[in-house]
């Protein structure tokens, strides 16, 4: 089943645009992943460092095999490290017919 992963991050001022470039390079990479789908990149209106990435994956074990990956892992660290907060993940199903406890009528 298709998902979507929301990733928000709030960067320290003055480094959005390494922010902005190292988001590019983990999708570069991320786009080679079994799974992958698409990605984009929102910026926010309202503050310039706050990020927001949307993926969107085949299934979530393509999303966590990227997740868990060297590559990623490594990227992340950079990414960390102009963070003013720690990012927030997300994810959600494309489509499901059944949600346990809710009734899609």
């Amino acid at each position: 089943m298709a998902i979507k992963v929301l990733t928000e991050r709030k960067f320290k001022e003055g480094t959005a645009e390494a922010a902005h470039q190292l988001i590019k390079e983990l999708r570069a990479v991320g786009t080679l992943r079994r799974g992958f789908v698409s990605g984009q990149t929102l910026i926010s209106a309202e503050d310039p460092h706050r990020f927001l990435v949307i993926s969107t994956w085949t299934d979530a074990n393509g999303w966590e095999a990227w997740r868990a990956s060297e590559k990623r892992n490594q990227i992340a660290v950079k990414i960390g490290e102009l963070l003013e907060e720690p990012e927030r993940v997300e994810v959600y199903y494309v489509e499901r017919k059944e949600v346990e406890g809710a009734d899609m009528a």
